[in-house]
């Protein structure tokens, strides 16, 4: 028998994966970025649709 751990249950749920974390801040990176155009793109509509009715 081997003492080599397979790939799949090398990280514990309790332990901190690089990858994951990478991935997370990517993920919440790129939801402010989408959050912030929505309100700036919804909020300049709203402005340009006051000003030229």
């Amino acid at each position: 028998m081997s003492d080599r751990i397979p790939p799949e249950l090398e990280y514990a749920d309790t332990d901190a994966d690089p990858r994951r974390d990478r991935r997370n801040r990517r993920i919440r990176g790129v939801a402010w970025v989408v959050v912030a155009a929505l309100i700036i793109g919804g909020g300049g509509s709203t402005i340009l649709l006051m000003l030229f009715g």
